[in-house]
């Protein structure tokens, strides 16, 4: 199946790759030793908030106890974000900013390389990515192969999620695909209600844990390759050329 290369615009709300790995270092030292890779990149450290804890006593007096938050923060530019959880690293690209694969991929092995030639991780167990995509005022159920008829029972499919799976060749695939759901959108002009249609595809692999960055480069290709892959042929020829396809 040809693949298009992109869609104008791309429709892109969410880009999540994520990477699973060992770490050589403790988890109290990886703020400071990630933030000593990237700060000179560009990218700049925001914290997470405390999360609190309220504990009622008598006289209805209550005391509270902050715990921190797991998700330890966030390095961001102007396109990127990216979160490190123990063993674990999630990039994403900022809404209506998707930078493309080509750049994406690359920014993403040479922050790992960094990462793996510091000895910060030891190896690689799993790789995922999520994309989902956002239309707004459309029936998604139009635009997808296949046919979804529920009018003989009486109900409609506004504001209905479709769920799918595949188990196959290593790579475990979920697509959610959620029709005209109602959401608040903010505009110059304040809050509005629109409705929007969502196809979320994720993909990912676990696997045995590898040393090898060419392995996990190679891993990370053909993870998106599927994604792509499920993304349009799940979408029919009349609504893709509505999309602006580029090969």
């Amino acid at each position: 199946m040809l693949l298009p290369k992109k869609l104008n615009p791309d429709n892109l709300k969410d880009t999540l790759v994520e990477i699973r790995y060992l770490q050589g270092i403790p988890q109290e030292l990886m703020l400071g030793f990630v933030s000593s890779i990237l700060g000179p990149l560009g990218y700049q450290y925001i914290a997470a908030p405390n999360q609190n804890i309220n504990i009622a006593l008598n006289n209805n007096q209550q005391i509270a106890f902050g715990i921190g938050n797991s998700s330890g923060g966030f390095f961001i530019n102007d396109d990127i974000r990216i979160q490190f959880i123990t063993n674990q690293i999630i990039f994403n690209c900022f809404a209506d900013k998707y930078v493309g694969w080509e750049k994406y991929s690359q920014i993403i092995s040479n922050i790992i390389s960094n990462l793996f030639n510091q000895h910060a991780v030891e190896n690689f167990n799993r790789v995922g990515i999520r994309y989902i995509s956002e239309f707004k005022n459309i029936d998604i159920y139009q635009g997808i192969k296949g046919t979804v008829d529920i009018s003989k029972a009486g109900l409609k499919l506004d504001d209905s999620i479709l769920r799918l799976v595949d188990d196959s060749n290593n790579l475990k695939t979920y697509v959610t695909v959620t029709n005209k759901a109602k959401r608040i959108s903010l505009s110059p002009q304040g809050q509005e209600i629109i409705e929007a249609s969502l196809v979320d595809v994720s993909v990912y692999e676990n696997f045995n844990p590898v040393s090898d960055l060419d392995v996990l480069r190679n891993k990370l290709n053909q993870i998106h390759t599927k994604e792509k892959e499920v993304f349009f042929g799940l979408i029919n020829d009349e609504f893709l050329n509505t999309l602006n396809p580029e090969y």
